[in-house]
């Protein structure tokens, strides 16, 4: 397996456990979990920061990585793992802002359809029928939606009154378990606190915030992040720190790096936080199921992974001195823009989910034909996103691991993907200094 170039040395030595995933663990991935969680402890300490949550489940590592430094080094940090996800926490909040509901009902998915959007809200499938005979579209609820068709979506919810009711109702169900949960976890301790999160967007530092000050904390929530593309509107800019990369610039490092791919393999072994449940006055998540392939390579990857951050303390005297920004970022662009054919058959075979829930009939890097790799080549990319080219699209959550698998020449496949990856950064870049730069 193909993961350094000749003249690159590596981090780690490859154990002999954990199968395909031990070189790819040890040499890449384990390597940028320690430089993360390292950079996120001696951060947390230099702010004076008393309690770390790791939101799960992208967490789940770095909460397990933080635990072993801490001890380590007998740092004055407590780590946490808060059981929480986009769903568990904006649910309970859709009847307390309905455009921002609708917003979060109406994003745009790989394959989203009808139910999934229905799914979003917190429907049965008796009330999504419901709701579908009122639009008049029960029977498509399958019909696979569009990006450009989102906005006359959300409109035609906005004025549904059987939808809107239905919605009011499951979010006010949902918000006393989740507020009993964040209690009881210390959120409104008054220590000095942060999250700890891939990042992407921020919004679940935005939803907390929102929630916490609802019930009565005064100070808000900071967090660190690996990266970050954009923030949600009306947050301090100040109390969101970036790792990587950040909404302002590192174009260049956003093209060599998929969050999909992170995602995959930077996860937990158990399923997604779909609310919680009370027993005795105390408050547990409750997790959606997983596949027992899933869970099963996910703890493969999890043993391979400690042994490397276990090693890493047992020769660490410091949180400093660890892997160079610069170094982790070529280890994961050699990973993730250009995988070997092994690494992109192993990895690229993960299940993966982009949606707000999870379906479990998709992996990472499915294998496609050259006309559906085509698809994504700049122009196709850009008439799709603009509403002019109507034809549905075969998506690819890793589109270089999908090029890999197909065909043992995508050079010119991958070219255009990554032009397109310049393209779609450069806009997002200008369109965020422009906002920033008016105040708008």
């Amino acid at each position: 397996m193909r993961i350094l170039g000749k003249s690159e040395s590596l981090p780690a030595e490859i154990p002999e456990e954990g199968g395909g995933f031990a070189a790819v663990g040890a040499c890449v991935l384990g390597p940028a979990l320690s430089a993360f969680v390292r950079w996120v402890l001696a951060e947390a300490v230099r702010n004076g920061k008393k309690r770390l949550y790791f939101l799960a489940r992208d967490g789940y590592f770095m909460y397990q990585a933080a635990s072993v430094y801490v001890q380590k080094l007998d740092l004055p940090v407590e780590c946490r793992y808060l059981s929480c996800s986009r769903y568990s926490l904006r649910l309970p909040m859709y009847h307390l802002n309905l455009e921002e509901a609708l917003d979060y009902i109406c994003r745009d998915s790989i394959d989203a359809d009808y139910t999934k959007l229905l799914n979003r809200a917190g429907l049965t499938a008796q009330e999504q029928t419901q709701v579908l005979k009122a639009l008049g579209m029960e029977e498509n609820p399958g019909t696979k939606i569009r990006y450009a068709q989102l906005p006359h979506i959300k409109n035609a919810l906005r004025q549904c009154p059987v939808f809107l009711e239905l919605l009011r109702q499951h979010s006010l169900e949902a918000m006393p378990p989740l507020a009993g949960y964040l209690r009881q976890e210390g959120l409104l301790d008054g220590v000095e606190d942060a999250l700890v999160d891939s990042g992407w967007v921020g919004s679940m530092q935005r939803t907390l915030n929102q929630l916490l000050t609802s019930m009565g904390r005064t100070r808000p929530l900071e967090g660190y992040y690996w990266g970050l593309y954009e923030l949600p509107e009306g947050v301090e800019r100040n109390r969101y720190h970036c790792y990587d990369f950040s909404p302002e610039g590192q174009l260049r490092g956003k093209v060599n790096f998929n969050n999909n791919v992170f995602e995959a393999v930077f996860t937990a072994p158990h399923g997604m936080t779909l609310g919680y449940r009370e027993e005795g006055g105390t408050f547990f998540p409750v997790y959606d199921r997983i596949s027992r392939e899933k869970q099963t390579a996910i703890e493969t990857l999890e043993g391979v992974l400690m042994g490397y951050i276990r090693q890493d303390a047992c020769q660490m005297a410091a949180l400093e001195g660890g892997l160079q920004r610069r170094r982790v970022r070529k280890l994961l662009k050699l990973f993730m823009t250009q995988p070997t054919r092994e690494e992109s058959e192993l990895f690229g075979s993960l299940g993966f989910c982009d949606d707000v829930l999870e379906y479990g009939n998709r992996c990472l890097a499915p294998v496609m034909t050259s006309r559906e790799l085509g698809q994504h080549h700049v122009l196709p990319k850009l008439l799709v996103q603009t509403g002019l080219w109507k034809k549905e699209i075969r998506e690819t959550a890793w589109y270089e691991g999908s090029v890999v698998r197909s065909t043992p020449s995508g050079s010119y496949h991958l070219l255009q993907y990554r032009i397109y990856k310049y393209l779609l950064y450069i806009r997002q870049m200008l369109r965020w200094r422009i906002k920033h730069a008016t105040g708008k």
